[in-house]
């Protein structure tokens, strides 16, 4: 009887630990997110990030970010439409109309990429809290050899 609650008494530690690591996966049109294999929702992921300075400033970055990516998309497609409305009497397209097309779209990917890694360093730091701490020494060995003799000193 004292072995079986000895062993009850003993897994049930392991029901109460959780890793709470997050972990992002790029979807169609937008990211998952994951903690413990279970996929959670975006708003919990910012409530996660608003936890702390340094996470919460990446994710705010990444979502600022983010919406420059959306913007200049838009703004990339609607210089396509007007391009492809308004085309020369003979029918050419001038380089000053495309270029806004093409510096939207260019724009839009360097700040998607912007924010993925932004979006991935709020993630990691977030995930760096859980890691075990590494523990160092206050005490500083020094050590001495002359011709008198071998010494060693501690400093706290």
């Amino acid at each position: 009887m004292k072995k079986m609650l000895l062993i009850v008494f003993m897994s049930g530690f392991f029901f109460l630990l959780s890793a709470q690591e997050l972990i992002l996966f790029a979807g169609f049109f937008d990211y998952q997110y994951y903690q413990d294999d279970l996929r959670i929702e975006k708003s919990e992921v910012t409530f996660l990030m608003q936890q702390n300075k340094e996470t919460h400033f990446y994710w705010r970055r990444s979502r600022t970010y983010s919406a420059i990516s959306y913007a200049s998309l838009g703004i990339s497609i609607i210089s396509l439409v007007n391009i492809n409305e308004n085309l020369d009497p003979d029918g050419t397209i001038n380089d000053y109309k495309i270029s806004g097309y093409f510096l939207g779209l260019i724009s839009a990917i360097v700040f998607s990429i912007k924010e993925h890694n932004h979006k991935k360093k709020a993630i990691l730091k977030y995930n760096s809290f859980f890691d075990e701490p590494k523990t160092t020494s206050s005490v500083k060995v020094n050590r001495k050899i002359d011709g008198n003799g071998l010494g060693v000193s501690l400093t706290f």
